[in-house]
């Protein structure tokens, strides 16, 4: 074999590797967040609208990069992007942005992660109407003020919150009562 039939197949085979990764990797731009992630993690949900990107069925604007772009929230995307790998709702600690993370949700078409959140609403509601929820006076069965936690969620609004309550359920953009 000569020399220049060697290095040409090595050229090829460098350039076909990098075909092949230009083909499943996938850059985002979602809302000015950035993000990799590989054709197979979209392709999870066939359904959804992130699969037909991915499979070219819908087509986005690129950037100046070559990154796709998806003009919706990009903080919350990191969310979506983990339930795609895992088929999993994995929330940090304290998550307070349910509602919208639902709504994307919705627009990505993944009907699996928007029951996973309709649930977790759904509990926080019944939390609510079963009492002791926000703005509640009352101590609860210990009755002792000791174990008071305050929340200071809206402006100069302070509620006295009890000790068993979960505090992810308490946003800051909470307003009145149900």
């Amino acid at each position: 074999m000569s020399h220049n039939h060697r290095n040409h197949q090595q050229y090829e085979s460098r350039n076909h590797h990098h075909d092949s990764r230009e083909k499943t990797v996938l850059r985002l731009n979602v809302g000015g967040s950035f993000y990799t992630t590989t054709r197979p993690t979209f392709l999870r949900h066939p359904a959804s609208l992130l699969a037909r990107i991915a499979t070219g069925h819908h087509q986005v604007p690129r950037d100046d990069r070559g990154y796709f772009v998806i003009d919706r929230d990009g903080m919350v995307f990191r969310h979506v992007l983990n339930y795609l790998r895992t088929d999993r709702l994995l929330l940090p600690d304290g998550f307070r942005e349910v509602t919208l993370l639902r709504e994307e949700a919705a627009y990505y078409e993944l009907p699996g992660l928007v029951a996973d959140l309709d649930g977790m609403l759904e509990n926080r509601r019944k939390q609510l109407r079963r009492g002791g929820g926000r703005g509640s006076n009352n101590y609860g069965t210990r009755g002792n003020p000791g174990n008071r936690k305050i929340s200071a969620s809206v402006g100069d609004n302070l509620h006295l919150l009890q000790e068993e309550d979960d505090l992810d359920f308490f946003e800051d953009s909470w307003i009145g009562t149900d």
